[in-house]
C-alpha cells in the first residue's frame, strides 16, 4: 500500500468531503476532543486516549490482512497531532489506502474510532452547516467599514484604495453627472445680492439618489474583495439604509438576516454577537422551508421510512437529507438487491444507515442537514425530499 503523509484539511462544505467519500474502503475514522490542560500534561493525556481509540477498532482491521494492519500503524499519534492550534478542541482524522486526512475542529466532540466500508461523517454535519468565517459590512455615512470574522474573532479588511469610504469623500470626489447643475442657482442680476450663488432644497432633497450612488460604489468595492468567495455576508445598518442597501447589493451571498442599529453606535464585541445571532436566524429559517416542503410533499416526494430513503439516497434521488444530531439506525444496505436492511443485533456488518444515507446523499450533489430531534418530521432518524 501507498505510503501517504497526513494532510491537514479544513472541510469548510459538504462538497469538500466529495473527493473524501469517493475512496474505497477500508475506511478508518476517528474524533477525539483535545484535553484541555497545560502544552505538557496535554500531550501525554492525548496520545494515551489516541492509542485507546485505535485499540477499539484493531480487531476490525486486522480482518483486512496486510492492508488493514499498515494503516493502523500509519495511524500513529505522532503522525496525527494536531500541533500547536490553541483554538482546535477536537480532532478528526479519516483513513484509507488511498487518503489521509486531519481536520481540526472547534467544537468539542464526542471521541470515537470506527472503520468500515466507508468513512463516517455524521459528526461533521452540523459544523459544515455552520460558515467557520464569515463578513460583516458596516454601513454607516460616516465610515464603511468590511470586517472578516470567525465565531471567535473579527478583523478589519481594507477596502480598494480608490473607494470613498465615507458619504461626504464621496460627495467631495464624485458627484452623480446629472445632479451636477442642481446644486445651486444664479443669484439677482442686480442689487445688493448681484452674483451671489443662491443655495436651493434640490442637493437635500436628491440626497436619497446620492446616497444611492455612494452604496454602488462600496457594493463594486464588496464585490471586488469579496470575488472568490461564498462566505455569507452580514449587513450591520439602520432600516433605510439597509433597504437601500439591498437593492443595489450585487454580491450573492448576503444573509436574509441582518444587524440593524447604526454600527458605530453598538458596543464592542456588540455587532459581532449580533453578526452570529443573524447567520443562526438565516440557518434556521432555511431549515423551516425545508421542513416545510417536506410536509407539502410527504407521502408521494418526500418519506422517513428508513428503507426508503438509504434506497433513494444510493440511487441519487435525494434532493435534501435531514439527519437526527443524536439518533442512529443501526443495519445492512445489500447492493445486490439495492435493498436497506434496518436492524441492531450487534454483527459486525452493520453500519449506520443514517451516515450511508448522508454520504450518498453527498456523493450525489445533494443537500444534507442536521437537526434536533424536535425538529426532524415525527421524530425520525432521517427524512428526505426526493427529486422524483
Amino acid at each position: 500500500m501507498e505510503s501517504l503523509r497526513a494532510e491537514v484539511s479544513d472541510f469548510a462544505t459538504l462538497k469538500d468531503l466529495k473527493p473524501l467519500l469517493s475512496q474505497p474502503g477500508p475506511c478508518v475514522s476517528v474524533y477525539m476532543a483535545l484535553a484541555s490542560l497545560p502544552p505538557a500534561q496535554a500531550a501525554k493525556t492525548n496520545a494515551r486516549t489516541w492509542q485507546n481509540l485505535l485499540s477499539q477498532i484493531q480487531p476490525e482491521l486486522e480482518k483486512s490482512g496486510a492492508h488493514g494492519r499498515e494503516l493502523l500503524e500509519s495511524l500513529a499519534w505522532e503522525n496525527v497531532t494536531p500541533g500547536t492550534d490553541s483554538k482546535a478542541k477536537s480532532i478528526a482524522v479519516f483513513r484509507s489506502p488511498g487518503a489521509f486526512h486531519v481536520t481540526r475542529l472547534p467544537e468539542r466532540l464526542d471521541s470515537r474510532a470506527l472503520a468500515g466500508s466507508q468513512f463516517y461523517i455524521r459528526p461533521l454535519l452540523g459544523e459544515l452547516a455552520k460558515s467557520k468565517s464569515f463578513y460583516v459590512l458596516a454601513l454607516s455615512q460616516k465610515d464603511v467599514r468590511l470586517l472578516h470574522c470567525t465565531y471567535e474573532s473579527c478583523d478589519e479588511v481594507a477596502l480598494p484604495r480608490d473607494t470613498a469610504a465615507s458619504f461626504d469623500a464621496y460627495m467631495n470626489l464624485a458627484k452623480p453627472d446629472h445632479t451636477d447643475t442642481h446644486d445651486s442657482s444664479a443669484g439677482p442680476s442686480s442689487g445688493h445680492s448681484k452674483g451671489v450663488l443662491g443655495s436651493t432644497s434640490t442637493t437635500r432633497e436628491d440626497k436619497p439618489e446620492y446616497l444611492a450612488h455612494f452604496f454602488k460604489q462600496i457594493d463594486r468595492a464588496v464585490r471586488e474583495v469579496l470575488r472568490d468567495s461564498s462566505e455569507p455576508l452580514v449587513l450591520a445598518a439602520v432600516e433605510y439604509e439597509l433597504a437601500q442597501y439591498r437593492s443595489l447589493n450585487t454580491y450573492p451571498h448576503v444573509c436574509e438576516a441582518e444587524v440593524r442599529g447604526a454600527p458605530n453606535s453598538l458596543k464592542s464585541g456588540e455587532m459581532h454577537a449580533r453578526a452570529i445571532e443573524a447567520l443562526e436566524k438565516a440557518r434556521q429559517k432555511k431549515a423551516d422551508e425545508v421542513l416545510a416542503e417536506y410536509d407539502h410533499k410527504v407521502g408521494g416526494g418526500a418519506s422517513n421510512r428508513i428503507k426508503d430513503v438509504v434506497k433513494a439516497a444510493h440511487e441519487g434521488r435525494v434532493l435534501t437529507l435531514m439527519v437526527s444530531n443524536t439518533l442512529t439506525q443501526s443495519g445492512t444496505f445489500d447492493e445486490a438487491t439495492q435493498a436497506a436492511k434496518g436492524h441492531s443485533n450487534g454483527s459486525a456488518e452493520e453500519e449506520d444507515l443514517i451516515n450511508d444515507a448522508a454520504v450518498q446523499t453527498i456523493l450525489h450533489g445533494g443537500k444534507v442537514l442536521s437537526l434536533s430531534n424536535k425538529q426532524m418530521p415525527n421524530g425520525a432518524a432521517a427524512a428526505a425530499i426526493f427529486r422524483y
